[in-house]
């Protein structure tokens, strides 16, 4: 299996996000974000999740990607730009690198230079930890002491949950060692990862996903897929397992296990029918108590999803190979009429 091109900049394949959005979008759409796709705007929604996922299933990589800054910050938009402009300067005597940044930043209406420096200074002085952070070419993401105290408690109420921290470290977890994913306990046959992308494929798509967490037990013949979600709905979650779809997403995650057990692993065809699934959501609580719930999911209510993953990568698969995307197949093979699932 060839992962050698990261998750998300791999555009040849299909993501369940993919399919959800030929289902929603249509095909015009879909080819226009793997061909052509538009510059990612910051969703703090978004950034929040991504933050917390690596916290919880990626405690070493998160170390290396964000730091804890409780130092100065400049609180304006005028700061902001004059520390900007002052660590991108290339002016080499440092007064006219401030005047410049000054400049840059602020209005200079009636201000001579010397005032423009005076001020300037003062600036630079108080932020001088923010604009050496702005310098270093290899600066870690910033995240505020309330956001990880915010992460302390998640993690808390995950240690505190019966289940939630056996799911999340089925091998244990020891702090301050390092976890690797995918190792393989021997005495017990397990094997368990986090964030692991499997690249596989049915048909003659090629496919993609990532999964928060798998627990392989090899003696038991039983796959545990667990996938974590941040919320605001946390006492009303079938909510939100409607609007996103999320049994179809396990259901293309499970597929995507079945072919690495099979294609990875040396399971035969007949052997994979042996294996169990076990599908768990593990909510997170937005709106502040940060409160932690386990849902079990069923193997039925997965595997209702089955033919509409199917069925939608054979349209894929059409439009792939015919090179046709504007429209939908019944378009192209019919007199331009499409019918309505009433």
């Amino acid at each position: 299996m060839d992962i050698s091109i990261p998750y998300y900049e791999d555009l040849t394949r299909i993501s369940n996000s993919n399919i959800g959005w030929f289902l929603n979008k249509g095909p015009a759409f879909l080819h226009k974000m793997l061909t052509d796709p538009p510059p990612e705007d910051k969703n703090p929604v978004l950034e929040r999740g991504t933050l917390i996922h690596m916290y919880l299933l990626q405690p070493e990589e998160f170390q290396k990607t964000y730091v804890v800054w409780d130092k100065s910050r400049p609180f304006s938009v005028q700061q902001e730009k004059f520390c900007q402009a002052l660590a991108s300067s290339l002016e080499i005597e440092p007064n006219r690198a401030i005047i410049s940044a000054y400049k840059e930043a602020y209005s200079t209406a009636g201000k001579s230079e010397d005032k423009m420096l005076s001020e300037g200074l003062k600036i630079a002085s108080t932020l001088k930890e923010y604009i050496d952070y702005l310098k270093d070419p290899e600066r870690k993401q910033m995240i505020s002491p309330a956001e990880y105290q915010m992460l302390k408690k998640i993690r808390n109420n995950f240690e505190a949950h019966k289940l939630a921290w056996k799911l999340l470290w089925p091998l244990g977890r020891i702090d301050n060692a390092p976890y690797l994913n995918g190792y393989f306990d021997e005495d017990t046959k397990i094997r368990a990862e986090h964030e692991f992308h499997i690249n596989w494929n049915y048909n003659k798509v090629k496919c993609k996903s990532l999964l928060d967490s798998l627990t392989l037990d090899f003696k038991n013949k039983k796959a545990t897929i667990m996938d974590l979600k941040t919320t605001a709905k946390l006492w009303h979650f079938e909510e939100s397992i409607e609007m996103y779809d999320y049994l179809r997403q396990l259901d293309y995650y499970s597929m995507a296990v079945r072919w690495y057990l099979v294609n990875e692993c040396g399971v035969t065809d007949d052997e994979i029918f042996e294996w169990t699934f076990d599908y768990y959501i593990i909510g997170i609580d937005t709106t502040g108590s940060n409160e932690i719930r386990v849902f079990k999911i069923e193997q039925k209510d997965v595997s209702s999803r089955d033919e509409t993953i199917l069925t939608a990568l054979d349209r894929i698969a059409w439009h792939q190979m015919n090179n046709k995307w504007e429209h939908s197949i019944e378009y192209y093979t019919g007199d331009g009429s499409e019918s309505l699932n009433l």
